[in-house]
């Protein structure tokens, strides 16, 4: 996924920068495995993982908090404010 993402380093670079608007500190770590961001980049669309899930991760008890929710909607709405700034000079 990295390679693909190294392509185009607006792609993270941008996501960055609307995580920090939506007032999340953003946090780079490697996630292992078949994600769907992963799929996707070697499909031709460059896709970060920006959120990778909830409280107990895959059992039967995974939760995720509304707050962090919240949080997930606010950086969707930043990064297309964003993409859209870069892309038009607005």
């Amino acid at each position: 996924m990295r390679l693909k993402l190294d392509e185009d380093p607006r792609v993270v670079d941008y996501a960055i920068e609307a995580l920090r608007a939506a007032g999340i500190e953003p946090r780079r770590e490697i996630i292992r495995g078949g994600t769907d961001g992963a799929r996707l980049c070697y499909m031709g669309l460059l896709t970060p993982n920006l959120f990778a899930g909830g409280v107990n991760f895959h059992s039967k008890l995974e939760w995720v908090p509304v707050r962090w929710m919240e949080g997930a909607v606010e950086t969707i709405v930043q990064l297309a404010r964003v993409w859209v700034e870069k892309s038009t000079g607005a």
